[in-house]
């Protein structure tokens, strides 16, 4: 894991990291249609698939903390494979269940993802979230921009 400038990010050594990876639309969206009456213009959720790694970046000395770190992630999300309100009351509004899948990458899948995301490999799972979903007919008000008192925020011959 690495910072912006492509150096080691110290946060992530000798830790178990989680980081996104991706978002991607839901091919397949579960749940209720949404199906909006004929004639009425309305957007539909957006369903999206976050995919995310879960990895162990651990000194060589510390190597064999760092697997058993990784296998603690594991069993963590084969344990809980899904997060829904009766589980997991504290889910943000609008989102009732979250569920969670090991996402297969081949060797030279997981070779680019390391190498684009400017890092050397580490022992690593990929994860996808399915399905979180970005709903606008949620959004009742919209504040106005939080700004330093005298900034004048319109282009320059505005009026």
């Amino acid at each position: 894991m690495t910072d912006i400038e492509g150096k080691q990010a110290p946060e992530a050594r000798n830790r178990l990291v989680m980081f996104l990876v991706n978002v991607a639309q839901d091919a397949v969206p579960r749940g209720p249609s949404g199906a909006v009456p004929t004639g009425l213009v309305q957007s539909q959720p957006l369903h999206l698939d976050i995919y995310f790694m879960l990895a162990s970046a651990h000194d060589a000395d510390l190597y064999e903390e760092g697997l058993k770190l990784l296998s603690a992630g594991i069993t963590f999300f084969q344990s809980f494979p899904v997060f829904s309100l009766k589980n997991t009351p504290e889910m943000p509004v609008g989102v009732t269940q979250l569920s969670f899948e090991l996402s297969n990458l081949k060797s030279e899948e997981l070779g680019q993802l390391w190498g684009n995301l400017g890092g050397r490999y580490v022992p690593s799972v990929m994860y996808k979230m399915r399905s979180v979903v970005v709903d606008g007919a949620v959004i009742r008000d919209v504040e106005p921009l939080v700004r330093a008192p005298g900034t004048d925020l319109r282009p320059e011959g505005s009026a």
